[in-house]
């Protein structure tokens, strides 16, 4: 592995040392219901919804709260007109693709919303970008990943083709934009602003990579992370030994990063194995974990305080917890795993429903939100609440006929949730 660079940061929390006490699930059950800081009342309906129009296939849809409990939702790889619900903005110029930012009240007002539209050149007569990834900061400015083909200009930021770090102020405004030597697919920052980013090297021979602090071979798809500065200055870059197709990222309280997706022995062919990595903010490769015996994908991840959770599908078997989890051949299930910041094994859940994303609150609370299981045709979407704690359930929500499958979730701290999905929708349920 690589590692270059080494800044200070926040203490880590100390690490478990002791399995937890395991009670009767019914108790346990009992005993949080009855404190209101561990149970949410299960939401019944959402407290507002909004629906965001445009044409061709919908690649990402990101959606996150900013400090003030705003809701951000960014949609990419749209064709024509985009309608976030003040009417379609029509670009004077040819474009393929194109993204979208919006940004919503607590109440569901829409506060502004921005295309953004790479224009044509000479050498790229029809444009297009795409937004692959989005954070906020604690100061509610939003950081984006992008691919731009052709000239991206947004007030401050004039760029032409390639891949970007991207940082808007909270009204939407450019403030700045990074060059990257590679596609970001995760945005994270943490408390005190730093960003980090998440992806992988398309590595071949003879290829190196420059984040800005010297070249970096990589002749296979290794798995990286690196730390910039709020302002866009790079810290460190930590590059993986292992090839991953990387789609899950976090940070925790302490500025660590954690980053799924799935492992492959050499190349990203055929089907990968599971696979979670814990990088210190230091930018020191710390724990990881495989689910061997087992093919798959971590899809979302969530940190905070003393846990990580991770979702994703799994095809095969392997044992967590204690537990053995395992599908017929040929089949997939969904999974949810609890571990400790330092890599302990707490407990595991197998789920018939697809898990896409998983959020946290700051009340012992973990969100999922996915598909209900498919009965042919269209498929629905299925939000539950866990207890971060025993990982019984809270609650369980199904809407077969309503609304589509969630691509991305937001928790507040307080249990406020924001699920967004194709067709497209924005919806949330208030604590």
């Amino acid at each position: 592995m690589v590692w270059l660079g080494l800044m200070a940061c926040g203490v880590p929390a100390l690490e478990e040392e002791q399995a937890p006490t395991v009670r009767d699930e019914s108790t346990q059950t009992r005993a949080l219901s009855a404190n209101p800081e561990h149970r949410n009342p299960p939401p019944r309906e959402p407290s507002w919804v909004r629906n965001i129009t445009g044409t061709g296939e919908h690649e990402t849809q990101v959606i996150a709260h900013d400090p003030r409990g705003n809701v951000l939702v960014l949609v990419t790889d749209i064709e024509g007109p985009l309608d976030f619900g003040a009417g379609p903005v029509i670009l004077p110029y040819p474009v393929s693709r194109i993204a979208g930012l919006a940004k919503y009240s607590p109440g569901g007002e829409l506060l502004w919303a921005r295309v953004l539209a790479a224009q044509p050149t000479a050498e790229v007569p029809t444009s297009y970008t795409v937004g692959t990834a989005m954070a906020v900061d604690p100061k509610g400015n939003i950081v984006l990943g992008m691919h731009v083909e052709g000239r991206f200009v947004l007030e401050a930021i004039d760029v032409p083709t390639g891949d970007y770090l991207v940082k808007l102020d909270r009204d939407g405004k450019g403030l700045w934009a990074r060059q990257l030597p590679t596609r970001a697919t995760g945005v994270a920052i943490d408390d005190e602003g730093h960003i980090g980013i998440n992806g992988f090297l398309q590595g071949a021979p003879g290829i190196t990579f420059d984040f800005g602090d010297g070249p970096i071979s990589a002749a296979k798809q290794y798995a990286f992370v690196a730390r910039y500065s709020s302002r866009g200055e790079l810290d460190w870059v930590f590059v993986d030994d292992e090839v991953v197709f990387t789609q899950g990222f976090a940070t925790d309280e302490d500025g660590n990063f954690y980053f799924g997706g799935s492992r492959f022995p050499d190349i990203q062919s055929g089907a990968g194995t599971p696979y979670l990595r814990k990088v210190s903010c230091k930018g020191r490769g710390m724990w990881s974990r495989h689910l061997e015996a087992s093919s798959g994908s971590f899809v979302s991840i969530a940190a905070h305080h003393d846990r990580v959770v991770a979702v994703g599908s799994f095809s095969g078997s392997f044992r967590f917890g204690g537990r053995s989890f395992s599908t017929e051949p040929e089949e997939f299930a969904s999974m949810l795993l609890n571990f400790s910041q330092g890599g302990r094994e707490r407990w595991g859940r197998q789920l018939d429903s697809t898990l896409r994303a998983v959020g946290m609150d700051h009340k012992g609370g973990v969100y999922v939100a996915g598909a209900l299981p498919s009965t042919g045709g269209e498929t629905w979407l299925f939000t539950a609440r866990y207890f971060k704690e025993s990982g019984n359930r809270d609650w369980e929500l199904g809407f077969r006929d309503r609304f589509l499958f969630a691509t991305d979730l937001s928790v507040t701290a307080r249990g406020d949730l924001a699920i967004t999905g194709p067709a497209i929708y924005v919806l949330q349920f208030k604590h």
